[in-house]
Parts: C-alpha cells; structure tokens; sequence
C-alpha cells in the first residue's frame, strides 16, 4: 500500500488533477468564440435577433439547448483556462457555468469585461485563481473591450490577454484601435513577464498577406493590427521561434499556428473561405527557464467530427440562411483552438526526448492505429496512385492506402516518395494525412494497374479497402446507392451534383476512390470518373 499511494500521485501530478492546488505542472489554454451566447434578460444591449421572447424564437428552450451544446464543447476540451468572446452577460457566463458542473467539470473562477455595455463581451474561465482584472479600452464606447485577467499559476503570474476585434464589415483601420491599445499595454510590461494574446482577432494569422487581395480591407496602406502593430512579423516574415527566442529585448511576439501543418491553419469557414480569426500569440518569456512557458508543438484546433455538419463547421442554425428563426441545434460558426503550458522550464520538442527528434519507419497501415494529431512517422515508397488538386491517394506495394487531404501539392501521379507525415486527422471517420515534410522522390512507378482494384471484390465496403482507388466498376445508380455484383451495394458521393445520374441508371465508374463520411462511400469527383450507359 505505501508503494501505491506515491505512484497514484505520480500519475495525479502528471494528468494535472491537483490544477489550482499548487501542484499542476502542465496546463492547458483555449480559446473559443461561442457565436451569440445571450441571456435571457432584457436590458436593450442585445441584438435584435436575440431579444427573449421576440418573433425569432430567442426562447428558454433554445437557450438551453444552446448551453447545452457549448458546454459538452468545452466540456470534451477540457482546459484549464478559456478565453470566451461573444458572451453578453456575466448572467450568461453563470449559466454556461452551472451547466459545466453538471457535466462534472467546475471553472471556480471566471471574470468578463462589463466596463462597456456592448452586445457581446470576452470572459475567461480558470481553474486556477485569478489574482487581477482590468478591461482595456479600445476606441469608442461601442467598441469592445479587451479583458485582461492574471493567473495565478501555482506562484506565478500568467497575464492573460483575451481579444475580440472589429469584425471585417469594417476595413483594417477599425481593427488598428484595438491592436494599439493591446500593444500600448503589453509594452509596459517587464520583459520576463509571461503573457499570452488570445481570442477573436478577426485577423488572419498572415492578415499582412491574406488582405492585399480585397482592396476594401486595406485602408492603412498596407499595414495591419495583428501582425505590424503586434510584432508577430519582422520584416516581411512572419516571427517564428527563432526570432523570437534570438531577440535582443522583447518586441516581437509568436503566433501559435505557426505550429501546425498550414492545411490546418484555420478556425472559421466562411462562405467557403477559411479564415484564422482565432488566434494564440505568445511572449519570449514563455521560451525562457523561469515562471511558466509553453509546451512546444503543442497548439492545434478542436475538431472533432460532431463540429461538422455536411463539411461545414456546424455553426447555432438559423432559419433563412441565418437570419430567421433559432432552430434549436448546431454550436458556434468558430472552432476552439488550444495549447498545452508548464511550470518546467521551456525546452524545444525535439530536445525533450531523443525519439521525438527523428521520425519513426511505419507503414502506411500502421498509421491507422494511431490517434488523430501531431505524429512523426517516415512512410517508404509511397506511391501516387490518386491526384486532384492539392489532394492524392499514396498505397505502398502489397499494402494500405490513405488520403492526404490539401497537403500533396508536390505530389505527382505515379510518383513514389519517402516522406514524412506530420499530422492526422479523422474527417467523419476517414482517416487523413493533413501534414507531410521532408518529401524524396524515389523513383516513378509503370504499371500503376498492380495498385488499384481491378477485380471487383464481394465488399467495396469492408473497411480494410477505405481509401483504396477503383479500377473500373459497373453498376445501377438509385438513390443514392451503387449496386454492383448482385445485392452488393455501397453509398456514392458526388462531389459535382451535376454528376448524379438519374435513378436506375446504368454506369461505370473509373479511377475513384473509397472515402468514408460516418459510412463508406465511392466519391466521385470528375466528370471523367462516371459514363452512363
């Protein structure tokens, strides 16, 4: 018994159980916009679509529903601390409180800027005690103010900075006031204060890039909030580790999604676009020995697949493309962004353990039995079997096949590599390669007919053949479903609706590719890929 008790609080310390109690040597930090969080209190700052008992439906019922959703999302994120933007009221951040602990998780400590009476607020939630708050002002009394709160984790001061600028129904200009407030503050700070940015910056991660290309954003003749006013560039490069661990003083500050696969880069997908609003920016002192610093490689997006909805981000469901009545489902048009901070000193992931810094040899069918994230594994011979686009297929000889999705750009078809994949993803129950690196050409591949399906199988279905490519395949299309051998059947998906053929049609199918959206399916992205007989 006296051997157990020190291992049952090894295992206590290292999973963060004693969070708050001064024992905690790892955390974590998120942020998440939850579109429109409103009580149910009329006090003439809402928005009019949001008015309790009004003729959109803005009810008790929805409201609940509403708390319910966000809540099981922060729930299954489970973080220590997170930044909210969009919360009308601290009567709102109560009651999204009290749904948290009855899903058994307690935030003891919360604050919200309530200084202005604008529609929408930031907040935090903390397991941890919040020593300190104070609401900086940005521009007029319409505009939102930034929440600053310090943490106090376990002895020592983390500043908190929790954003939400102007959103782009404004140009660039509107977004300057809050990055220069948020700047006049941050520069009275010492340098080896640890401090994090966070939140809605409404602001792409590169925006000095991204808005060049709609005039009506740029109206600060090129210079933007985030990145000129912030310092998360220098130059014309974006600040990564290097510089910001190399510079003399403090200026110059880290976006976090620097970190992960660009495929990923993104929180928001608006009408198609995706965008990064969202944003984590980190200090110097975050990298140094002292006080807390951030776990490196440790930054991504919540994305579980209950988030989507038909592709896209399941964002709280309006009638009338979103401006008719509360339908009572869906969670927030954002998705939470996270990362993971300590009270050991900083060190870079590839120093803190030997295995980490070179790739380990797998097949591709091992991939398949690792969990969704960032991975380091070196797949051989990989063979191009499936392009289009930014996006391909690679099978090894006599083994699996998977899709890397908007990360095969220099791929080519036929083409067999040696690479390295950084991130995985499960998309509705496909798994996806989303980061690679380190690509080798190897050598290009004749008979590509040895790395397709050229006989059909009893079971285009059986999940050992998800994400394999179709040699050719005749069947009967009817609602939906592809008959084929018999009573064999499996979904198909068009890409391209104007693909769909009519019910009972005839058809072969060429070159597609087995996905799997909750259930196996043949997509069918070309038109060359379906002839109707």
């Amino acid at each position: 018994m006296k051997r157990i008790v020190p291992l049952i609080l090894i295992y206590l310390l290292s999973a963060g159980w004693f969070a708050g109690q001064g024992f905690s040597a790892s955390f974590k930090v998120a942020s998440y916009n939850v579109e429109n969080l409103f009580d149910l209190h009329p006090d003439g700052t809402e928005y009019p679509d949001y008015v309790p008992g009004g003729l959109l439906g803005w009810d008790n019922t929805r409201l609940e529903i509403k708390l319910e959703n966000i809540a099981s999302v922060i729930n299954d994120l489970d973080a220590d601390i997170i930044a909210l933007q969009e919360v009308e009221s601290k009567k709102a951040l109560s009651l999204l409180i009290e749904h948290l602990a009855l899903m058994g998780t307690e935030y003891r400590y919360f604050e919200i800027a309530e200084k202005r009476l604008t529609s929408v607020k930031c907040a935090v939630l903390s397991k941890f005690p919040i020593t300190a708050k104070e609401d900086i002002c940005a521009g007029n009394e319409n505009q939102r103010n930034i929440l600053k709160v310090q943490i106090d984790i376990n002895g020592s001061p983390l500043f908190l900075y929790v954003n939400h600028w102007k959103s782009k129904s404004g140009p660039e200009s509107k977004r300057l006031t809050y990055a220069a407030a948020l700047a006049s503050d941050i520069s009275e700070q010492a340098c080896d204060a640890d401090y994090i940015l966070i939140g809605d910056f409404n602001s792409d991660y590169n925006e000095y890039e991204t808005f060049k290309q709609i005039s009506r954003f740029n109206d600060t003749r090129g210079i933007t909030g985030i990145n000129h006013i912030v310092n998360t560039v220098k130059g014309s490069e974006m600040v990564g580790e290097a510089i910001l661990t190399t510079q003399k003083g403090c200026g110059y500050v880290y976006n976090l999604w620097l970190e992960i696969p660009e495929s990923r880069r993104w929180s928001v997908n608006f009408f198609g676009r995706k965008n990064s609003p969202d944003s984590m920016i980190v200090s110097k002192s975050l990298y140094d020995s002292t006080g807390i610093s951030y776990v490196d490689n440790s930054f991504d997006k919540f994305d579980p697949d209950y988030l989507f909805d038909n592709n896209k981000v399941f964002r709280w469901q309006r009638a009338a493309r979103g401006k008719g009545r509360h339908l009572g489902k869906g969670y927030s048009d954002h998705l939470p962004i996270f990362a993971r901070f300590s009270t050991q000193p900083f060190c870079f992931a590839r120093q803190q353990n030997s295995i980490v810094s070179e790739p380990a040899v797998m097949t591709i069918k091992d991939l398949y039995n690792l969990e969704a994230g960032p991975v380091n594994v070196c797949i051989h011979e990989g063979v191009v079997i499936f392009k289009e686009c930014d996006n391909a297929v690679i099978k090894q000889k006599d083994g699996r096949s998977i899709y890397i999705y908007k990360a095969a750009k220099e791929l080519k078809y036929a083409m067999a590599y040696n690479l390295t994949v950084t991130h995985l993803k499960r998309h509705y129950g496909n798994l996806e390669i989303t980061g690679i690196r380190d690509i080798e050409v190897i050598d290009r591949e004749n008979d590509m007919k040895k790395y397709r399906i050229t006989s059909t199988p009893p079971d285009l279905a059986d999940p050992q053949l998800q994400n394999e490519v179709v040699g050719k395949v005749s069947g009967i299309y009817e609602n939906g479903w592809f008959h084929y051998e018999g009573d064999q059947k499996i979904k198909l998906y068009f890409a391209n609706p104007a693909l769909q053929p009519e019910d009972f049609s005839m058809i072969t199918l060429s070159h597609v590719r087995i996905g799997y959206h909750m259930h196996p399916e043949i997509i069918v992205e070309r038109v060359d890929q379906i002839r109707k007989q």
